[in-house]
């Protein structure tokens, strides 16, 4: 497996978690659908521009799209996820664990 192949996957993984198409990762990306597509599949190797495009397409930071470390980070999930973790980081941890609880039972229930 090369790199392009796993950041292909991790693309892929990334755009389909946000329930977007090639088609319109493409259109936020000002770029070519098929062009998505190559790179998911690992044929073309992306130029740095184009890595920012798609960063930006995707609404995240370009070292978030080019970590390829096995931890999940809530930074790569989406919008509300990075709102939630602003938010717990203004807390004290004892405050944290609190929310954790709330969550924890939210999950138990729902």
């Amino acid at each position: 497996m090369t790199k392009s192949n796993d950041f292909g996957k991790k693309l892929k993984s990334i755009r389909t978690s946000r329930h977007l198409s090639q088609e319109e990762l493409a259109f936020q990306c000002n770029m070519q659908a098929s062009h998505i597509g190559q790179i998911e599949r690992g044929q073309k190797n992306p130029t740095l521009d184009t890595l920012q495009k798609i960063a930006n397409g995707l609404d995240i930071p370009l070292t978030e799209l080019l970590n390829f470390s096995t931890e999940p980070s809530l930074e790569s999930t989406n919008a509300t996820i990075i709102r939630i973790n602003a938010y717990l980081a203004s807390l004290t941890p004892r405050q944290q664990e609190h929310v954790l609880a709330i969550v924890k039972t939210f999950k138990l229930y729902g």
